[in-house]
């Protein structure tokens, strides 16, 4: 029998849900998966609305010559369904650095995930814009604002770590300064982007298919370290 004096409550790092490092009521914390397993379900609908903008040609139509018609809203399918892959990518590259998640990362995952949503209004409407050559500038400035405020969200999770880097793993916590300043390359792009549509809503597009391009190389700063290279580190 233990002794009646002897206090056989948890520590309140050892509770579920909460975080090491403070008061419960400050760092509660969740585990990524939840998070990760909503946010995968809202992106892959996302990415599916996307087509259902583009039409199909009539059963009269010359198809070659209907297709070259559609090409703006093609080309701004194809941009958008590459960014949301990215977006997806990246995203599970930043929470394969995280360990657990508190409730500000909830909310600006939250407003992530409304940014990406919202993705397929606006590929409709540039691509829509495009085509008819009319108020295409003011399309392109929705369309790119639109995965800028997205970009900005993935600044915002990574300033969330960077507060609470407990949330990291361990491998992760000393480069989540690179990844964030990383991640302010986004906003800026698409800040660009959106100047750019004032003169041109195609060079808008092709410098949003650009950051995408440039955001499709993983980071070493969102890799875990494996046993394996921590291996080859040792002398």
């Amino acid at each position: 029998m233990k002794p009646a004096s002897e206090d056989t409550t948890a520590p309140a790092s050892q509770h579920p849900g909460v975080a090491d490092g403070g008061p419960a009521g400050d760092v509660a914390t969740l585990s990524t998966g939840r998070v990760e397993a909503f946010s995968d379900g809202i992106i892959a609908v996302a990415a599916t609305l996307l087509v259902l903008q583009i039409r199909e040609p009539g059963p009269a139509s010359d198809l070659w010559r209907f297709l070259g018609h559609q090409f703006p809203s093609l080309a701004a399918y194809v941009v958008s369904f590459l960014t949301i892959l990215i977006f997806w990518v990246n995203h599970h590259a930043l929470y394969h650095a995280v360990e657990r998640v508190n409730r500000a990362m909830l909310f600006v995952n939250g407003l992530l995930l409304l940014a990406i949503s919202f993705i397929s209004y606006a590929t409709a409407v540039l691509g829509r814009a495009l085509q008819a050559g009319a108020h295409d500038r003011s399309a392109a400035i929705l369309y790119a604002a639109t995965l800028g405020l997205a970009a900005l969200c993935f600044t915002g999770l990574w300033t969330c770590l960077l507060t609470r880097p407990a949330l990291l793993t361990p491998a992760a916590r000393p480069r989540v300064r690179a990844a964030l300043r990383r991640s302010l390359a986004g906003p800026a792009a698409y800040t660009l982007a959106s100047l750019l549509a004032l003169a041109s809503a195609q060079a808008s597009l092709a410098l949003d298919a650009l950051v995408a391009a440039y955001f499709t190389l993983l980071p070493r700063h969102l890799r875990r370290s494996t046993p394996a290279s921590r291996n080859r580190t040792r002398p």
